[in-house]
């Protein structure tokens, strides 16, 4: 993060990189792994780039939040896993987007009529919640079964054992959220 800092302040005072490089007395090639935040800066190398590019040493360390995104129905990320069958849909972003940083997602999926999501139950490092927005679901949890209706919700705690099964003859639709973001 700090790298973009570096790279967009440069490009600010319309400095190339072989430019910084030259006036800081660092490589071309430190500089670049620098902005690609592939390794990280000294205290004094950054007290170095700060007073070339003319701003406090803080300004690589104050990061402007992007408050709102927006994922466009055409442009979500799908994921369909092998031995399974539905679809997840990512409507906010995914753990993977550093930009981002998002610390929940939030899944649209479409669960095939008397199918399974999964063969096996599956287990991770965080809380769902499964709300139905058409269809039945049954959702087993652990050793515990839970028929959900149309606008149910269920409420998972991280460590447990679940799955959904699609009993009935129609596709289920739903929206699964999930903290903190895992995908």
């Amino acid at each position: 993060m700090i790298g973009a800092k570096i790279r967009e302040l440069r490009l600010k005072k319309r400095m190339t990189l072989s430019e910084l490089a030259r006036t800081t007395e660092f490589t071309a090639s430190y500089i670049s792994q620098l902005e690609r935040d592939i390794i990280q800066p000294s205290l004094s190398a950054l007290k170095k780039i700060s007073v070339v590019l003319e701003v406090p040493i803080y300004a690589f360390l104050a990061f402007e939040e992007n408050q709102t995104i927006v994922t466009k129905a055409s442009e979500r990320k799908k994921l369909e896993l092998p031995d399974s069958n539905i679809v997840y849909e990512f409507v906010s972003p995914m753990a993977a987007n550093k930009v981002a940083m998002p610390k929940m997602e939030v899944i649209y999926f479409k669960l095939d009529p008397k199918s399974w999501t999964n063969k096996e139950p599956v287990v991770h490092l965080a809380d769902e919640s499964a709300f139905v927005l058409k269809g039945k679901l049954e959702a087993y949890v652990d050793d515990e079964q839970f028929m959900l209706e149309e606008g149910d919700n269920i409420y998972i705690r991280e460590n447990s054992k679940h799955r959904y099964y699609n009993p009935t003859d129609e596709i289920v639709e739903g929206l699964v959220i999930m903290s903190p973001a895992i995908y």
